[in-house]
């Protein structure tokens, strides 16, 4: 009875210590740690596995094994030969069975080596470049070489690799920890160095993909990076990283974040976004995507619409992500890259075709550029293009249909290319919030010939087989000024301009000039000229009602000389007529001109003149002129030659003159 019983707990005795882990009967000896050494500090390959026999023992307990790899590599600098020793000790022919060990040792050697950087260099990491360098390379292979053995996909290890879930906790804590020793330089997003920047990017990307796979992955990675406010929810939502020196505070990280929600194409098979000047390589299990840096303009959408400003740090992160989005696109929609090419190649042709500011000529920044635009503010963008249809150039109207269908390959709802379908729906930018996209339809090559925004329905005629653009219309109706409420009027080199009951003709000069419909039902338009003849006044008139006549309206005159002229008539040398003159900065004053241009002075002069935009009422009547401006008046008497004549606007090289409200009537 009694020896049954020794049997049996003999028995278990055996079974537990085979089940427990790697339990010691020896440990290496001084002359096995030397060698060790040796080999790490020699690095060569075909010594890999005399180290793995010595630390892989069996009859080490896996503290031993750790300690005695880490003792060795933690002196000596991590080199590309290095790196292939450690690969080869890890991932070797005879390493199966031994693997989840090995690539525990080994991830946390190169962590002691690590922290004996930045330990060497507390006082000045920022000005050492050989020490930036290393310590990118070591978090690099252990996100390439462990965290990434064999061939993981976005969301999962390589189950084939041989690097157990375990062990994967296990070097993941380990680097958990080593981002708690190292806090100043790797966890969370305080502002660092530029050069420091890269380092703590790799760092945290390294954690990331060797964290064990599951629900929670992402989540117990931004908690273990200190990861809060904008940049956790942009990787707990999508697996993205947001990295930089810190410049980005949360509010700026928000509005990238804003941007990526909009930029689904971008966000595909990415896992992080590094924004600064500092392009070093970074090793990750997904796509990185190298944003900001450089400048961008603070007005993107140019001088053709109302001001507007955006936050230039942010807008260039947001148009390298804009470019990552339509290339995307462009790739997997083939008939639009076509399409694309031949529109930017049009756009390419003449100066102020293009919709945004690429920064290369290729198809992917035209787009990318456009797309950009959408992102910030989408009807403004809308308003830009279609403000230049309106001036006769249609380039970038067929670019903004291009980069919605860019937009639209990755919506969320099925592309329509006929009708039956309600299309997809796009979120798009609109200043500081957001607008919504929808009732989109695209043409057969990908580009979007129809959608609805803010409760007007727009579309955009494309004739088969070239798809240029032949129309615009909203609700149905033919497009027009009052249509774009950020739109400037459209200044145009001609010698007549016409909208609704009004039209000028050109007098004199080589005159730009555009009226502007009036923005509500009923009212009364804006007629702008621009001044760019070498000599005199350049001049638009229309006809006078009567003889006697009322003209009032918002007059501004900015930098030259210009403003009104009655009973004008082009003379030899000059516009013949009365003027109301007004020099910016200067003085306002009624004055007569003869066919050489010389001027007589009627009344007193306003000086100095009213601050600009002046409301302006001025009588004509018999021989008498009245003109109110502002407050101010200014009377004279006309000669007998000044009986008859037009009436208009004049303008000095480099004059902007605008009429808002434009009215004429007969007195």
């Amino acid at each position: 009875m009694k020896l049954g019983v020794s049997l049996v707990v003999s028995t278990m005795l055996l079974a537990g210590w085979a089940a427990s882990p790697r339990s010691a009967e020896a440990a290496l000896t001084s002359s096995e740690k030397g060698q060790i050494r040796d080999f790490v500090s020699t690095a060569r390959a075909e010594n890999a596995a005399r180290v793995r026999s010595l630390i892989a023992r069996t009859d080490l307990t896996a503290e031993e094994s750790l300690a005695a790899l880490s003792e060795s590599v933690a002196p000596v600098p991590f080199t590309d030969q290095r790196a292939i020793f450690l690969r080869e000790l890890t991932f070797g022919v005879s390493s199966a069975s031994s693997r989840p060990l090995l690539a525990h040792a080994v991830t946390r050697a190169l962590l002691a080596r690590a922290d004996a950087v930045f330990q060497k260099y507390v006082g000045g990491l920022d000005h050492e470049p050989r020490a930036i360098s290393e310590l990118v390379a070591i978090y690099a292979f252990l996100d390439g070489t462990i965290a990434n053995a064999g061939r993981p996909t976005l969301a999962a290890h390589d189950a084939s690799s041989g690097v157990s879930a375990a062990a994967y906790e296990d070097c993941s804590k380990e680097l958990r920890d080593h981002v708690e020793h190292n806090a100043r330089w790797l966890k969370g997003d305080a502002p660092v160095a530029e050069s420091v920047g890269r380092v703590r990017a790799q760092a945290q990307a390294a954690l990331l993909d060797m964290l064990p796979d599951g629900l929670t992955r992402r989540v117990d990675a931004a908690d273990r990076l200190g990861l809060k406010g904008a940049r956790r929810q942009i990787l707990t939502d999508w697996g993205i990283l947001l990295q930089d020196a810190g410049k980005l505070d949360d509010a700026k990280a928000g509005r990238v974040r804003e941007a990526l929600a909009r930029l689904p194409g971008a966000r595909v098979d990415l896992e992080l976004i590094y924004a600064g000047d500092d392009r070093g390589p970074l090793r990750t299990r997904g796509l990185v995507a190298f944003a900001g840096g450089g400048t961008a303009e603070a007005n993107p959408f140019g001088e053709e619409l109302t001001p507007s400003a955006v936050d230039t740090s942010v807008a260039t992160i947001v148009q390298d992500l804009a470019v990552l989005a339509a290339k995307r696109a462009l790739d997997n929609r083939g008939e639009l890259r076509v399409q694309a090419e031949r529109d930017a190649a049009l756009a390419q042709k003449e100066p102020g075709r293009m919709l945004g500011r690429p920064r290369a000529p290729s198809v992917d920044h035209v787009i990318g550029a456009a797309v950009h635009l959408l992102v910030l503010d989408a009807p403004r963008t809308i308003d830009l293009a279609f403000v230049r249809a309106l001036g006769g150039h249609p380039e970038s109207a067929a670019l903004l249909s291009d980069a919605l269908g860019a937009l639209s390959a990755f919506a969320t709802a099925p592309p329509s290319s006929g009708g039956g379908g309600a299309g997809p729906t796009l979120e798009l930018g609109k200043g500081n919030g957001a607008t919504t996209a929808s009732a989109i339809r695209l043409a057969p090559n990908g580009a979007v010939v129809a959608f609805t925004l803010e409760g007007h329905s727009w579309a955009i005629d494309r004739t088969a087989p070239a798809y240029s653009v032949t129309g615009i219309t909203r609700e149905g109706q033919v497009l027009s000024l009052a249509h774009l409420a950020t739109a400037r009027t459209p200044m145009r080199d001609a010698s007549s301009w016409s909208e609704g009951g009004l039209s000028f003709t050109k007098l004199r000069g080589t005159p730009r000039a555009g009226i502007a419909p009036a923005a509500e039902k009923g009212g009364a338009p804006t007629v702008k000229l621009q001044g760019s003849g070498a000599k005199g006044y350049d001049a638009i008139m229309t006809a006078a009602p009567g003889d006697d006549f009322v003209l009032e309206g918002d007059l501004a005159v900015r930098g030259a000389p210009g403003g009104l002229a009655f009973r004008a008539a082009n003379g030899r040398d000059a516009v013949r007529g009365v003027l109301l003159v007004v020099t910016p900065g200067g003085r306002a004053a009624l004055v007569t001109t003869d066919d050489q241009g010389n001027e007589s002075t009627l009344g007193t002069p306003v000086d100095p003149a009213p601050g600009m935009p002046v409301h302006v009422k001025v009588t004509v009547k018999g021989t008498k002129i009245d003109a109110l401006i502002g407050t101010a008046t200014l009377s004279g008497t006309l000669p007998a030659a000044l009986a008859k004549g037009e009436v208009g606007l004049i303008a000095k090289r480099g004059a902007n003159v605008d009429v808002a409200a434009f009215s004429l009537k007969k007195k």
